[in-house]
């Protein structure tokens, strides 16, 4: 199956009452207003952190692993 067709399946079990929310969403995705589109806004996010970051970011959010500590 395509990403085309999970798309279009996960949408088609959506209650009516969501789909005004999904269209305003992808509108924006293909928004060409000489703006920068939200994807190419999201493509842009660097994040810089300890290369175990995402593994535990748990410890890093409770405060037992310091960022500050675990830089590269």
């Amino acid at each position: 199956m395509t990403i085309r067709e999970k798309i279009v399946s996960k949408v088609q079990k959506l209650p009516d009452s969501a789909l005004a929310e999904v269209y305003e969403f992808v509108e924006n995705l293909d928004k060409d207003d000489g703006e920068p589109s939200l994807m190419e806004r999201l493509r842009k996010i660097k994040i810089n952190g300890p290369r175990d970051f995402s593994r535990n970011i748990d410890l890093y959010l409770s405060g037992e692993k310091k960022v500050s500590e675990n830089l590269d």
